[in-house]
């Protein structure tokens, strides 16, 4: 990390606001339930103009957490 972003991280809040302090846009997700037997879902933007590939991650099942399991 640079310097500037290091100070940056430091000063950071423990409980940021995602949109005042980190400036994130929170949009509408669908939740799409596709396993009847697991419990997994794909989480997509609601609206379809947001369907690109800057807009969504695909990870493994043992990669997805609680953000409080991790404060």
């Amino acid at each position: 990390m640079s310097d500037s972003s290091d100070g940056a991280w430091e000063n950071a809040a423990a409980d940021p606001d995602p949109a005042d302090d980190l400036g994130y846009e929170h949009d509408p997700l669908t939740a799409i339930h596709v396993d009847e037997d697991r419990e997994q879902y794909i989480f997509l933007p609601a609206e379809e103009a947001h369907l690109t590939d800057a807009e969504f991650i695909i990870v493994p099942p043992d990669d997805v957490h609680r953000l409080a399991d991790w404060r």
